[in-house]
């Protein structure tokens, strides 16, 4: 495995080390090379985001059948073109590998700086798991959602569990942020070598 270029401010060089490792959870990346990887990709991730406003329409509650139960979430789904629903869908799975592509790139931070990327790993599986299971919540049939609202302890369990969740996640996100921004280990280390002084 190739290793990290000589530290640099220089955007371009940062980005296309990025690149070049797009999918590598092993070795080191410096401060400038993850933290201008990451402008890269939320530049990207901007531009996809904004056509959105161009495909979505105003919700209706039309061609909904007789007797059909629905949430809100629901009807602005159904409500939408065609064209929306695949621009949805394409930029979720570019969005999904553009995510995975910055967990790689702080995998490579946190081993630069001399820590395991296992509280990393939590914290994106944990986020995974409550995004899902709040569209889960969003696109379930209105049946489910007065099933759980009727009954204000399983309510109150719910939400208590989904804020306490929120908590502990936070808390490890915080952590793992402080870990981003802390200077390369100047020295060789299990996860590769030291590649020099940060610029």
């Amino acid at each position: 495995m190739k290793t990290s270029p000589d530290s640099s401010s220089d955007f371009v060089a940062n980005v296309k080390y990025g690149f070049t490792h797009f999918f590598t959870f092993r070795g080191r990346s410096t401060r400038p090379q993850f933290w201008w990887y990451c402008l890269c990709l939320w530049l990207i991730n901007t531009a996809i985001s904004m056509p959105a406003s161009l495909f979505i329409n105003e919700p209706k509650a039309s061609g909904l059948a007789p007797g059909q139960s629905f949430n809100i979430a629901q009807i602005i789904w159904l409500s939408q073109s065609a064209s929306y629903k695949v621009y949805m869908v394409v930029s979720t799975i570019i969005g999904f590998i553009l995510g995975i592509s910055l967990l790689a790139a702080a995998v490579r931070r946190l081993h630069d700086a001399g820590y395991s990327a296992t509280l990393a790993y939590i914290v994106s599986i944990a986020s995974i798991l409550l995004t899902a299971s709040l569209y889960l919540l969003l696109f379930s049939t209105s049946d489910f959602v007065l099933l759980v609202t009727e009954n204000s302890t399983t309510a109150a369990i719910l939400l208590a569990t989904a804020l306490l969740a929120y908590v502990v996640m936070l808390v490890m996100g915080i952590i793992v942020l402080v870990r981003l921004v802390m200077p390369s280990e100047p020295r060789d280390n299990a996860y590769g070598p030291y590649v020099g002084r940060e610029k």
